[in-house]
């Protein structure tokens, strides 16, 4: 039963940090009663590779009592043509690197 506390604090944030690009419903606080922060992201490491980085943080009692990284490589998405901006304005077709999208799913 003492298990099912953290797991349940850690779907509810993960819930609360899913949504929109604008980032308006991101916890502003963490609960650091009892909770594990989890932050996903991913660079690109060649052509080939993206890295996966999944950060956690867990929260005991208003002190940080464990931090750590989980890594995996996965195989890129490939690249994409789209149209950037420069610093003076201009538009001009560029080619980068596709970026993955995270869902996250609850039972």
């Amino acid at each position: 039963m003492k298990q099912l506390l953290p797991i349940t604090l850690l779907l509810c944030l993960l819930l609360c940090s899913c949504g929109d690009d604008d980032n308006d419903d991101k916890a502003k606080q963490v609960d650091k009663k009892g909770s594990i922060e989890v932050t996903l992201s991913t660079s690109h490491i060649d052509s080939l590779k993206d890295l996966i980085t999944t950060h956690y943080i867990v929260w005991r009692r208003g002190q940080k009592i464990k931090e750590f990284d989980v890594k995996d490589t996965v195989k890129s998405l490939g690249l994409s043509a789209t149209e950037g901006e420069d610093d003076n304005g201009n538009t001009k077709n560029m080619v980068v690197p596709e970026d993955y999208d995270f869902y996250v799913t609850v039972k």
